[in-house]
């Protein structure tokens, strides 16, 4: 969990203290989630040949991640809570 928190907190600069101080069990299962995508992507970019397809649906996901920490910590709704588009 602190690998993941921390990989985070390296990718989102501006919130780094934030995510040093934040307590909340959610969140901790984000960063454990975080920290094997990104171990993951360390791992796909190692290999040869590379799985660039996988690579690139991790490379997502962890994006996917750091929107939804980032809307968490602004007091935003999270990116999957969001209504989607049209209705």
């Amino acid at each position: 969990m602190r690998n993941g928190r921390a990989r985070l907190a390296l990718a989102l600069p501006r919130h780094r203290q934030q995510l040093r101080a934040l307590k909340d069990r959610e969140m901790e299962d984000l960063f454990e989630a975080y920290a094997l995508a990104s171990g993951a992507i360390e791992s796909l970019r190692n290999e040869y040949p590379r799985r660039e397809e996988l690579l690139l649906e991790y490379q997502n996901l962890c994006l996917d991640m750091q929107a939804e920490v980032v809307a968490f910590l602004e007091g935003g709704p999270a990116p999957d809570a969001r209504q989607p588009e049209g209705e």
